[in-house]
């Protein structure tokens, strides 16, 4: 098979940690000519540097003062280490912070900021026992709980993963990438519909945020509802490559009518995906011969639930609302008055559909009265199940 796009979901990578830096030097200090501050103390002279990103000359000032140091100092070294990790420089981040835990055991950043970096390069037994040390030093390092839930997760152990994550939420509740991570612990665990309403709930945090628009629109085509998967996905990429994507899974699900019509859209929309769509076609057109399934493009479009063959949204399904704003009209064309708004995540009772077009029920401001009109039904998707916030 030519498929050459990744479908696994995305997890979210681990933060770093932030600099965080501020001067600890008690040397007096004058201003210069420049604006920036003098002083003969070179971590203050570091910190100066990396307050105007000047992280070169903030490195060299940090290591001539632990030269200087008879004992080298651990916050310093600390600094290095923020430093370092803030311009991706791996290797010299973990010795800095290996350092830190060297003179001072005790140090839960440097215990963090080591298990992050072990993580980085791979060594997860040693990352586990620095961002143990770390939580059991400081119970608040969001960040280590966060990746200790990565950890179990690969172990398979998805039940202590999300006590992982559940601890870093609650310390950081406004992360969609805690949530993200708890719905792929989810998805991996194979409950799918609390995956689905993790990672709805990590777009209500933050709407831009792709690996969540991503890992949803996944959990939408493995069970089957392509249509949504679609549209989903292209929050998070390019049309064509939502196509392609929900394509290669449509044929996964076993779904062969479904996948021939993603994958041709999918080519038609982009030459890029000429050859790896159509190496999937063709595996798809000879499973769809050998199995005596229709070939050519549904007459109904593509399915929103499996096999559903339809692309009519049922009466009276419950669905959300994905745009930033949505305008609410009299009939079903663009042309038609505004007769109201919708903002994303809003819940829509869906009446019947159109060529297009949904005629639903919604709530009407803060009361309980409810309105009617018609939206785009491209704008729609339906509700996870019992989604939270």
């Amino acid at each position: 098979m030519k498929h050459k796009t990744k479908h696994s979901l995305c997890f979210a990578s681990l933060a770093l940690i932030a600099l965080g830096l501020s001067a600890c030097a008690t040397t007096p200090s004058s201003a210069g000519t420049d604006g920036f501050a003098i002083t003969d103390d070179p971590v203050l002279a570091g910190d100066n540097a990396a307050r105007r990103r000047d992280y070169e000359s903030a490195l060299t000032h940090y290591l001539l003062a632990i030269s200087a140091q008879e004992t080298p100092d651990p916050e310093v070294w600390f600094r290095v280490g923020a430093i370092c990790t803030h311009i991706g420089r791996t290797e010299q981040a973990l010795r800095a912070y290996l350092s830190v835990v060297a003179l001072d055991p005790e140090h839960a950043g440097g215990q963090e900021g080591a298990g992050l970096e072990l993580m980085a390069l791979q060594a997860m037994d040693q990352a586990r026992d620095h961002l143990v040390a770390a939580v059991t030093l400081d119970p608040q390092r969001w960040r280590s709980h966060n990746a200790l839930g990565i950890l179990a997760d690969r172990d398979n152990d998805h039940a202590a993963a999300i006590e992982h994550y559940q601890t870093a939420m609650a310390i950081n509740s406004t992360s969609p990438m805690i949530l993200n991570n708890v719905g792929y612990s989810h998805y991996l665990s194979g409950d799918l519909e609390q995956a689905a309403r993790d990672f709805y709930r990590a777009t209500g945090l933050r709407t831009d945020y792709a690996p969540a628009w991503s890992n949803l629109g996944v959990v939408y085509a493995r069970q089957g509802w392509y249509a949504d998967a679609v549209n989903i996905l292209s929050r998070a990429t390019d049309k064509a490559t939502a196509y392609n994507d929900v394509g290669y899974l449509a044929l996964q699900n076993g779904d062969l009518a479904d996948a021939e019509q993603l994958l041709s859209e999918a080519v038609r929309l982009s030459p890029m995906y000429y050859e790896a769509a159509n190496g999937n076609l063709d595996v798809v057109r000879a499973r769809m011969r050998s199995e005596g399934v229709y070939q050519g493009i549904r007459p109904n479009g593509l399915s929103l639930t499996r096999f559903a063959g339809q692309a009519e949204t049922p009466a009276n399904a419950i669905r959300v609302v994905m745009p930033a704003g949505l305008n609410v009209r009299g009939s079903g064309s663009v042309d038609a008055a505004v007769v109201g708004s919708l903002q994303f995540g809003d819940r829509v009772e869906v009446i019947s559909d159109s060529q297009g077009w949904s005629y639903i029920s919604y709530a009407n401001g803060a009361g309980s009265t409810r309105a009617v009109g018609w939206v785009r039904s491209r704008y729609l998707i339906a509700v996870p199940v019992a989604v939270e916030g």
